[in-house]
């Protein structure tokens, strides 16, 4: 897939003005985030990885002048199987499980993974994954937090009763030698005064993984 059809199908994905898909990508490519080259039949085929970073440019900020230094903040957090809230039904995933369940070490790595579910193992299998982990995303900016979660229901089918997260949670202060505290340095400090939380269900994976797959010149689009 190339680059035009590749913004049209994250603005549909996203639902989202195209232009202001294209807005975002722009920047993306721009500091290097997404796969650029040449033009027309001899540019490059989107990828996996160039989807993670143009969903985390989504999540993380409303803003596409801000887009770039949130991908590449959140892109970076590492998996942290230490995390957890504490609020009942709140489960962190442990690594083995994780490491059963995903691909790959950091935020980008892991939802790239997701997305190239269907090239890697085809339609059916990933088909089957997607149903039977149903993992949605949501990312809370303020608290450089990402969040891949899927409900815990009772018995019933009906009641959710708590959360299995794998947590994905980034520095915000750091010590400083003289005792005190400092932001993450090379980065802006995110302001709290509203704090905002963002998320993409688990459909959304899938539709974007398979729609990676798709060549609009196959058919005309």
């Amino acid at each position: 897939m190339k680059s035009a059809a590749f913004i049209k199908l994250m603005a549909q994905s996203l639902t989202m003005p195209e232009s202001t898909a294209t807005d975002y990508a722009r920047r993306l490519k721009e500091a290097g985030l997404l796969s650029t080259g040449a033009r027309g039949v001899n540019a490059p085929e989107m990828t996996p990885l160039d989807a993670a970073r143009f969903l985390l440019a989504v999540l993380t900020t409303p803003s596409p002048a801000q887009c770039v230094e949130r991908v590449q903040r959140f892109g970076q957090i590492k998996y942290s199987p230490n995390f957890r809230k504490r609020y009942q039904g709140y489960q962190t995933i442990q690594p083995e499980e994780f490491g059963t369940l995903f691909q790959g070490e950091t935020l980008e790595q892991v939802l790239a993974s997701l997305f190239g579910l269907p090239q890697q193992i085809g339609i059916e299998a990933a088909c089957v994954w997607f149903q039977a982990n149903v993992f949605h995303l949501r990312v809370h900016d303020f608290d450089v937090l990402a969040e891949l979660y899927s409900w815990v229901t009772a018995e019933d089918r009906n009641t959710i009763i708590g959360e299995r997260v794998v947590p994905f949670k980034g520095e915000v202060m750091i010590k400083t030698e003289a005792g005190g505290f400092r932001h993450v340095e090379g980065f802006t400090p995110i302001k709290g005064g509203v704090r905002t939380t963002r998320e993409i269900a688990a459909i959304q994976f899938s539709a974007i993984g398979f729609g990676l797959m798709h060549d609009p010149k196959e058919d005309g689009s």
